[in-house]
């Protein structure tokens, strides 16, 4: 899925936002979110992250999540997108091969990324697939 992409569908689920938007994530994502949002440099109204392509890295992630979660005001949205693994067969296959040419594990798609933002102290709200189900937007609240 293009930078671009991936930005919309992301500033989509969270909806509207009064201020910048806290962005972690590949640079190209950064200035996907740039060209349709005011991009925080500091505090901001709401955030996105994302580990696409990342390897499965548990204390760094919590780490920036945390980091992040306390940049944010309460109630304040955050999307994370992440890897994951498709409910059919061939959809699976395509998601691991994927995965593989990345040089990533098949099994990185099974990381269970709501359960982390929740256990973070973030109210998940929302769960959207894209990609074919090989990603994962995960809407929750500070």
């Amino acid at each position: 899925m293009s930078p671009a992409r991936l930005a919309a569908q992301a500033l989509e689920l969270l909806g509207p936002v009064d201020g910048p938007v806290a962005v972690l994530g590949p640079d190209a994502l950064v200035r996907a979110v740039a060209k349709l949002a005011t991009v925080a440099t500091d505090d901001g109204a709401a955030a996105i992250v994302c580990f696409i392509g990342t390897p499965l890295d548990v204390l760094t992630r919590q780490a920036q999540l945390a980091t992040l979660r306390a940049r944010l005001v309460s109630g304040a949205p955050l999307v994370l997108v992440d890897h994951n693994q498709p409910r059919t067969w061939p959809r699976r296959f395509v998601a691991a091969a994927c995965l593989v040419l990345r040089g990533l594990r098949p099994a990185r798609a099974r990381h269970p990324a709501a359960r982390e933002l929740q256990a973070l102290g973030l109210r998940v709200e929302r769960l959207r697939f894209a990609a074919g189900e090989r990603l994962q937007l995960v809407l929750a609240r500070r």
